[in-house]
């Protein structure tokens, strides 16, 4: 294997057939990136990531494929942990902001119309193991934890009605703040996809929440990690005694 191979610095970049390539192409080249594959579609964009294991994937919200973009993001990180991701998107939805901010390798989010102006430090962040939003973004995200504050203050205990789940409830729930799907937390628990559905609808109901949006927020705020963490200690302790 000769010195260039062993120092290729590769990126695949993924979009639809009539999008192009020159602007993203000339930003890898100036960063460095001396091996870029260009992808039309979701299967073409994995296979890659598979078969090169890339630094970094610039992805567009454009991308053909029956997938959604989280389950794509998901099954990067599955076949090569180490691929950071750009996402191009045209739009933002409420919808898509929060599962977008906690995917574990997005290291940055752009919106398509100003991503020529950003696109370089979004490299660099993603080289950097930095999280870069767009400030539009960010303000987006920062709009929706303002409308929903009145959810996530309505409890003085510490927990809130945390409390009330059951520890299937809260693995559920600790799932989807992990940034997972229903098919994934179904898989991860070796459960139905309809049983994970009924576990929501608890959560929901529980928690006083309307959505999925609002339910990882909730837990956020109550910490829903220490209060697993305590639930398991207070079983290990019954069980030793």
């Amino acid at each position: 294997m000769t010195t260039q191979q062993n120092h290729a610095r590769e990126a695949v970049i993924a979009l639809s057939p009539v999008q192009s390539t020159v602007q993203i192409t000339k930003e890898l080249n100036m960063a460095g990136y001396n091996r870029i594959d260009r992808v039309d579609y979701q299967e073409a964009l994995i296979q890659a990531v598979q078969n090169r294991k890339p630094q970094i994937a610039i992805i567009t919200s454009e991308l053909p494929g029956r997938k959604t973009i989280n389950e794509v993001f998901a099954e990067i990180s599955s076949i090569s942990p180490e691929t950071r991701v750009i996402f191009i998107t045209k739009q933002i939805t409420e919808e898509s902001l929060l599962d977008m901010y906690l995917a574990r390798n997005v290291s940055a989010w752009l919106l398509s119309e100003r991503a020529e102006r950003t696109l370089s430090l979004a490299i660099e962040s993603a080289e950097a193991g930095q999280l870069f939003i767009d400030f539009v973004i960010n303000k987006s995200i920062r709009n929706i934890i303002s409308e929903k504050q009145s959810i996530l203050t309505s409890n003085n205990n510490n927990f809130g009605n945390l409390e009330l789940l059951t520890e299937r409830e809260a693995e559920v729930l600790k799932y989807l703040c992990d940034g997972l799907n229903y098919k994934k937390v179904a898989q991860k628990l070796f459960i139905s996809e309809s049983t994970v559905k009924t576990h929501i609808n608890n959560v929901f109901t529980k928690l006083k929440v309307n959505d999925r949006t609002q339910a990882v927020l909730y837990a956020l705020k109550h910490d829903l990690e220490a209060l697993m963490r305590a639930t398991m200690n207070h079983s290990n302790t019954n069980k030793v005694s």
